[in-house]
Parts: structure tokens; C-alpha cells; sequence
């Protein structure tokens, strides 16, 4: 069940959910030849999935995924609707609607009644565990995690998570999928909240707010400190293969050793960060963040969306030269002392 590679079973890709991330998505399907049946019940973002299409082909073209591409030849594969029935002979569904969990587990209780039995549903979810969604389903064991990353038609970003009723077919399907839509799936053996990249991600921010807080440094120095020295190799290595590169993980065991003891351990959510939640803090788009945007010489919201977009091409095309998705992996499991 379930184990079909896309091009045997159909070639039609349902989206459920057409924000950012969604439009995103559907335009990455759509670059890789699939049909998209694209599903909102806001006609402003069908509408705005309409419109970007001509931005997505182009940066498919700038960040070389695609050799050729043209807009209107993708809107001749893209069905977009508010009826969810839509979405009936679909060989995948992609929801990716807010991050709301009734809203989402209903939904995928109405796309089961829609869709075959055998059909796949992946939950584009980055905070819930697939666990707690597969609960009241019909047929847990096809609902999966399927976490992409903003420009989903241009990064390499996918997390594929199981739930504890996931089949193991269904993960087969899913990496199988990945690599069509030219991802480099990160796939993880068990549900666990924030998964992957935001768990390593929020440790990260707790010891950043932590120094912040503590007066250790200004919120200046702490991001030029990081972005000219994670910056330099994230793109190439992750937090385990520096080690290995960098000095070997002896070095950096005893260098880890001698800090552990002094870095953010708490459960509880930094003033800084509850401040923004309290004051709905949008960054650049409404000057409450970390730094002021409205001062003379600061960037703002459209600029900094440039640099992002800028840097997310930049980035693909250097992995796709230096680390293709194809490279084959290294043999054997590494050894892990406990």
C-alpha cells in the first residue's frame, strides 16, 4: 500500500491551504511537473497564488532548479478552488493551513472522506507532533509530517516525520516524493515536538535572548558574532559535521564541557520574548523586535524580505554545486558512545 512512485499512481498534487508556505509549495510542484489542485477558502490568497506565479518561475530560474519555466504553461496545471472536494484523485495531500490543532485535525478528518483510502496525507506542521494529529482519524497510518520551509519551490528544507501509527510504507512514499520535488528530506525515525530544525533552533534563541538579557553583549555584537561564524559553514555542514571537520569532536567536547554549566536551561519563556507576545511583535513589519527598523540607515520589511530572498537563491545554488541531493550517502550508521 501506498509505495507507488508518483508518476504510476497520477500526477496531481492537492494543497490545502494557500498562505505563504502553501503558494509555495504548489509553485515547487508545479516546477517539478506535477498538476496542483490548490484549495483556500480566502479568494485573496487564490488570488495571490494567481499572481505569483510568475515570481516563483523566476526564482526557480535564478536559483537554477528549473533550465526553462513559464508562468502561464504552470497556471495550465493549477486548479485552485474553495470546495475541498477538489481534491478527490489526488495521489497527495499537502495540507498546510494554520497552525491551529482542532482546525487542523478536522481538516484531515474531511480530507478522508474525500480522498481514496490508499492516498497519503502530509501535515505541513511545524509545532504539533504527528501523533497528536493522527488522533481520530480514520487511517492514521497514512498521515505524516511534511515540514517545508518558506520559498518551498527553492530550498532543499524538508522534514519528514512519522506518527506512531504511520506506516512504514507511507515514510517509503513520502522520501521517494521529497526527492522528486527536489528536496533533501531530513527523515526522523519518531514524533517529537518541534522536530528537528526548530528544537536545535529554539536552543539556540533561548541562549541568544539569555545573553541579551544577562547585558553579556548588544544585540548588534550577538548577530554579527553569529552570522560571521555560523553563517560561514552552515550552508555546507550541520552542528554534528563541524565538529568533525573543525577540529574533531575531542576538542570540542572539552570546550562544551567547560560551558555547559553556565547556558539558558530554563522551561520558562524569556521577559523578552513574552513582551513580544504581548505586544503582537512583527519585526520590520511593525517596528516591535529587537531592533529599530524606522531608524536612519535601517533597513525595513520589503528590504529585508529582498535580502532573505536573495540569500535563499544564493544558497540553493551553492548546495546544488558543491553538495548535490543525489550525492550518495555514506556507508554504514556512525558510532554513537553512550
Amino acid at each position: 500500500m501506498m509505495n507507488d512512485s508518483a508518476g504510476q499512481r497520477g500526477e496531481v498534487i492537492a494543497v490545502v491551504g494557500l498562505g505563504p508556505l502553501g503558494r509555495g509549495i504548489a509553485a515547487c510542484c508545479l516546477s517539478r511537473g506535477f498538476s496542483v489542485v490548490g484549495i483556500d477558502r480566502e479568494e485573496k490568497n487564490r488570488d495571490l497564488m494567481r499572481s505569483y506565479l510568475p515570481e516563483a518561475v523566476a526564482h526557480c530560474l535564478e536559483a537554477k532548479v528549473i533550465e526553462s519555466g513559464d508562468a502561464a504553461e504552470w497556471r495550465e496545471r493549477v486548479v485552485l478552488s474553495e470546495d475541498l472536494a477538489s481534491i478527490e484523485g489526488a495521489c497527495l495531500v499537502i495540507e498546510s493551513i494554520a497552525e491551529d490543532l482542532p482546525a487542523k485535525k478536522q481538516l484531515l478528518r474531511e480530507i478522508e472522506e474525500i480522498v481514496s483510502a490508499d492516498v497519503p496525507v502530509g501535515s505541513n506542521t511545524s509545532a504539533f507532533p504527528i501523533t497528536e494529529l493522527q488522533a481520530g482519524c480514520e487511517r492514521p497510518e497514512r498521515v505524516f509530517g511534511m515540514h517545508w520551509s518558506s520559498h518551498g519551490h527553492v530550498t532543499r528544507f524538508m522534514e519528514l516525520t512519522p506518527g506512531d501509527q504511520t506506516a512504514p510504507q507511507v515514510m517509503e512514499f513520502a522520501t521517494s516524493m521529497a526527492a522528486q520535488l527536489g528536496k533533501e528530506p531530513a527523515v526522523l525515525k519518531k514524533d517529537i515536538a518541534g522536530f528537528l530544525c526548530n528544537r536545535i533552533g529554539y536552543a539556540m534563541y533561548r541562549e541568544a535572548v539569555h545573553l541579551l538579557e544577562s547585558g553579556v553583549a548588544d544585540a548588534e555584537a550577538i548577530e554579527s558574532s553569529f552570522r560571521n561564524s555560523v553563517g560561514l559553514w552552515a550552508p555546507m555542514c550541520g552542528p554534528l559535521r563541524v565538529m568533525d571537520v573543525m577540529g574533531g569532536g575531542a576538542f570540542y567536547s572539552e570546550s562544551i564541557k567547560g560551558v555547559l554549566p553556565t547556558l539558558a536551561n530554563s522551561t520558562e519563556l524569556p521577559a523578552t520574548l513574552q513582551s513580544f507576545i504581548d505586544r503582537d511583535a512583527k519585526g520590520p513589519k511593525n517596528n516591535i523586535g529587537f531592533f529599530d527598523y524606522e531608524s536612519a540607515g535601517e533597513a525595513g520589511a520589503a528590504e529585508w524580505a529582498e535580502r532573505f530572498t536573495a540569500a535563499i537563491l544564493a544558497t540553493r545554488q551553492y548546495q546544488d554545486q558543491h553538495i548535490p541531493c543525489d550525492e550518495p550517502a555514506e556507508s554504514g550508521e556512525p558510532v554513537v558512545t553512550p
